[in-house]
């Protein structure tokens, strides 16, 4: 049907159409504005006319979802892997955000700073903070005593990391009585008279005891760490040490073959930092030879098995002990099989 010319419409629709116009003005105008949202009941409002009081709009779930930004939106969505894609907070994110409360997934910084929830507290004694965990890496820093030209080495300083590069304990230790240091070697060792006071550092026999009940039970990394057991007096089980001096993807780097790689080469060439610049930190070294086995754990691993076969370990043993206590145990054993015979 042809649309009908306004000149041949009749004078009662041209009268309805004024009358239309006359009573919605805004209608027949074009705008770019959004519609409204549909209403109904009693928050519905007439065009033109005020509400005669202010009524409170019931809670909607739905309307504030729609009211909240983008990012708080997605954000809510965490295990929602392309909700976070498609964030305009975080545009970039590949991996999809661990769902592991924060305190368990605490890694180090870089394999030399400590963490900022850790921080490394000289002479601090047992942590306040980080705990030992199954994994602890030790390293003892020594001055020279008695006479020239052959110096004897006495422990200075002694500090213990878990696995993740915490510091879980770190003490001066003074010098027995009678023993007079000759040789500082401030220049390597760090140590200075300051540190081996008696109101600054710990005992010897106080210091051994904290690290017999911080190995006890568990598996001890070091470097040469027969060394730092030799001076410390304690023996532990050797299925449960980790020595990067003698594993063998590290000793078929070592500059001489078949000789002891130091752990300065081996952190500058494996993990690519550099240690031991000037005076030495025990905490440092100790931090430098746990990323090392954590950096060839699996094989390190494998390697033992092979020498001790599967090994559990358990929270009573292998316990660290002192030198003469393994002695004393078996002569006691000695004298209770002997009364046996004798009955």
């Amino acid at each position: 049907m042809a649309p009908v010319e306004p000149t041949h419409l009749s004078s009662n629709w041209k009268k309805l159409q004024v009358s239309l116009q006359a009573a919605n003005p805004a209608e027949s105008q074009h705008t770019l504005k959004r519609k409204r949202p549909r209403v109904s009941g009693a928050h519905k409002a007439v065009y033109g006319s005020e509400p005669s009081a202010p009524r409170k709009a019931p809670f909607s779930r739905k309307r504030q979802k729609m009211e909240e930004p983008k990012s708080v939106g997605t954000s809510l969505k965490l295990d929602n892997k392309k909700a976070l894609n498609r964030s305009l907070s975080m545009p970039a994110l590949k991996k999809a955000p661990s769902l592991i409360p924060q305190v368990d997934t605490v890694e180090p910084v870089s394999v030399l700073q400590p963490h900022p929830d850790f921080p490394d507290v000289e002479n601090e004694g047992v942590s306040e903070t980080a705990l030992p965990g199954k994994y602890v890496a030790v390293d003892c820093e020594m001055v020279g005593i008695g006479p020239e030209p052959k110096r004897d080495s006495a422990l200075a300083r002694v500090s213990l990391v878990n696995f993740l590069g915490h510091q879980v304990y770190d003490s001066y230790v003074q010098m027995p009585r009678k023993i007079q240091v000759t040789d500082y070697r401030t220049a390597v060792s760090g140590i200075e008279p300051r540190h081996l006071r008696k109101d600054v550092a710990r005992p010897f026999d106080e210091v051994r005891e904290d690290l017999k009940t911080l190995l006890t039970g568990r598996i001890l990394v070091g470097h040469a760490v027969k060394n730092d057991l030799d001076v410390l007096i304690l023996r532990h089980d050797n299925r449960f040490i980790r020595d990067t001096s003698k594993f063998s993807k590290f000793r078929a780097l070592a500059h001489t073959p078949g000789r002891t790689p130091g752990l300065k080469m081996l952190a500058d060439k494996l993990l690519g930092v550099e240690i031991q610049v000037g005076a030495h930190s025990s905490v440092e070294d100790a931090r430098a030879t746990m990323a090392l086995y954590r950096l060839e754990k699996s094989d390190f691993e494998k390697e033992i098995r092979q020498k001790y076969g599967n090994v559990r370990l358990h929270t009573d043993a292998p316990g660290p002990k002192a030198d003469g206590e393994e002695e004393v145990r078996k002569t006691r054993n000695r004298k209770k099989s002997k009364k046996k015979k004798k009955h």
